[in-house]
């Protein structure tokens, strides 16, 4: 009776919560402020905004859920039925507010009364334009998930519908005011990046209130600290994606004390009081939990009550924030008429120092690559204390892939990709040749194999996904290194004659799934040349260096030939703001793709030709037998077990 006391107590919080903050935030920002011709009439627009609280709440305990039920419980259980069984009604919730949302949107877009009824007009607005086929989109998605969570029964089952899940929060950020826009300053990213950690940090919390009862004193402790991690990153994504975005619309003092910056501000005010909350909950409420089991878990209960009704404010804020005009100066004409950059803005003509020079924050690859540091470092700290030793000169290529990566992601290439075709290549190559002969010598799997703890009841953490899924794929590879001749040749087509080309010239969510691919395909590609060392596999490695050498040399004369064509999707957006400046050509591609790929050949070829020779032996300078400690260094990046050597002197690669 006390647990379903308290989850009516937090449900009642969270949604009195988000109204009263909506009420608030929607009368004074103006979004309730009828037309001077509305025919809608204000039931349309309190049920607009009403609708998109249910639908940012409701998308949350399904996510959240999901994602405990993948990442934090128990893989049989009666907490983790009750789990699905809480996404699966939560995700009925977000289809009926998606419907809601997307039929009220129609009645406030076409400016008609409700009892108009479910016209032929509305059945146009759902197929040919793009606010109601995302609408149509993001219900179907919810109701495909909600159909799901009653049917989950395996791991591979829960992680596709978790995925199906996130990608139900595209349609409607796609199409956000904010998500416009043609180059890849704007926030689509950044924005779905908020909407997503926020539906983690939430939802998961209302998951836990809801299996508090369920959950083993002991279950209930380990299951709150992994939330708490979880927790932790959604509480650095959002306050780095929402300062960017608030940023980016508010760039005076006079739009900071606008009605929509005033909102931002008590959005501020909320996630600061959400980061008390998360710090009383990993410094004491959790250390009470592990003491005293009981009374540590009431008091959990009535903290993650308070903090629920907390985050209901903060969702009520944000779905009346989704109505509100931002500050007039922070939007220019052209941009709300066409979407299209101004040429006034555009960046001056490339060239190396403006390469060097240039900024343009990317928030995805900002987070990746700030918790991929902070993760590798964390762990080599592991081994430290365990009194385990690292290799100091893994660390160092690990610290400066991230810097390359980094660079590429948010400097002067990442400000030219959206621009020419020539730095849309040189991105490509950067991060499937680059970047990978960084991370990869870095051992980050082996890494995670050491200092990560397995788990023992059954549910998924980092340590099991490697094993289960990444290591696979590497054995693959190296067992087979043609395989990467395929993975390299899938790559380039999907780059580059696939719609995929069109999207990274469009916006930035096609930039991010560009980049994410090229990374790890070139990271895989990299791993093929690794592992075992045996001389048949060398000689075949040395023969698939040949073939993909071809077939760069393939793809760049592909795109000297093509330029033209490719270079369209950058033509249309921006046209032409430096003429016809040379290092603005777009059969500069070719060139930069041998360029780049030369460099990978020849400094694999070279690691791959050490190795062999490593492998071979032979007397040393001096006399005597060849010892392990006496290989080069650079082969000591990618030597495998050496037969005969002391087990401390063995080196593992990912």
């Amino acid at each position: 009776m006390m647990s379903l006391r308290t989850q009516v107590v937090a449900g009642a919080t969270v949604l009195v919560a988000g109204m009263l903050a909506l009420v608030w935030a929607y009368n004074y920002g103006g979004g309730a402020d009828p037309g001077l011709l509305d025919r809608a009439g204000p039931a349309v627009t309190w049920v607009l905004a009403s609708a998109k609280l249910v639908f940012n709440l409701a998308s949350a305990g399904t996510i959240g859920a999901l994602v405990l039920a993948a990442f934090a419980l128990p893989r049989q259980g009666a907490a983790r039925e009750r789990a699905l069984r809480f996404a699966g009604w939560s995700a009925a919730a977000w289809f009926g507010g998606a419907a809601v949302h997307t039929y009220a949107s129609f009645l406030f877009i076409a400016n008609t009364a409700p009892s108009s009824g479910l016209s032929e007009a509305f059945l146009q607005y759902l197929t040919k334009i793009d606010a109601g086929r995302a609408g149509a989109l993001a219900t179907l998605i919810a109701g495909a998930v909600a159909v799901a969570c009653f049917r989950l029964r395996s791991p591979r089952l829960l992680a596709g519908t978790t995925a199906i899940a996130f990608a139900g929060l595209l349609p409607l950020v796609m199409k956000s005011h904010a998500s416009g826009g043609t180059d890849h300053a704007d926030s689509t990213t950044a924005i779905f990046l908020h909407a997503a950690t926020a539906a983690v940090w939430v939802g998961g919390l209302m998951v836990l209130v809801v299996l508090r009862k369920v959950l083993t004193p002991d279950q209930l402790d380990v299951t709150v600290r992994r939330y708490s991690t979880l927790a932790l990153i959604c509480f650095i994504a959002l306050a780095v994606t929402g300062s960017l975005g608030a940023l980016a619309r508010i760039t005076t003092v006079e739009a900071l004390l606008s009605p929509y910056g005033v909102i931002v501000l008590a959005k501020l005010g909320v996630l600061v009081i959400l980061g008390v909350f998360g710090a009383v909950h990993r410094h004491w409420s959790i250390n009470r939990m592990e003491k005293n089991p009981r009374r540590g878990g009431r008091l959990f209960a009535v903290l993650a009550v308070a903090e629920l009704g907390v985050m209901g404010a903060a969702s009520g804020m944000a779905a009346a924030l989704a109505r509100t005009e931002p500050p007039a100066s922070t939007v220019t004409r052209a941009t709300r008429e066409a979407g299209a950059k101004e040429l006034a803005t555009a960046p001056p003509g490339p060239g190396l120092v403006e390469y060097l020079s240039g900024w343009a924050p990317d928030p995805l690859w900002s987070l990746v690559c700030g918790f991929a540091v902070f993760a590798y470092l964390a762990g080599v700290r592991r081994l430290r204390a365990d009194g385990r030793s690292w290799p100091p000169y893994r660390t160092v290529l690990w610290l400066a892939g991230m810097a390359v990566l980094f660079v590429v992601t948010n400097g002067g290439v990442h400000v030219y990709q959206g621009y020419l075709l020539n730095a849309h290549v040189l991105t490509q190559m950067m991060l499937t040749a680059v970047v990978p002969l960084l991370l990869v010598p870095a051992a980050p799997l082996t890494l995670v194999r050491r200092a990560v703890r397995a788990r023992t009841d059954g549910s998924t953490g980092v340590k099991e996904f490697v094993e289960r899924t990444v290591q696979p794929w590497l054995a693959a590879v190296r067992r087979d290194p043609v395989l990467a001749i395929f993975i390299l040749a899938a790559c380039l087509i999907a780059t580059y004659y696939t719609p995929l080309l069109e999207w990274a010239a469009a916006g930035q969510a096609g930039y991010s799934a560009m980049s994410l691919l090229a990374l790890l395909s070139g990271c895989l590609t990299t791993a093929a040349f690794t592992g075992t060392r045996s001389p048949g596999l060398i000689r075949q490695r040395l023969l698939v260096l040949a073939g993909i050498g071809l077939l760069y040399l393939f793809g760049g004369w592909k795109i000297v030939e093509q330029a033209p064509a490719m270079e369209l999707p950058w033509y249309t957006a921006v046209g032409k703001p430096w003429g016809l400046l040379p290092a603005a050509a777009a059969e500069l591609g070719g060139p930069v793709m041998w360029s780049v790929a030369a460099l990978w050949l020849a400094v694999t070829g070279a690691l791959v030709l050490i190795r062999r020779d490593a492998r071979a032996g032979g007397p040393v300078s001096g006399g005597g037998s060849r010892r392990a400690d006496a290989i080069p260094t650079p082969a000591l990046v990618y030597a495998a077990q050496i037969p005969g050597a002391p087990a401390n002197l063995r080196v593992e690669t990912d």
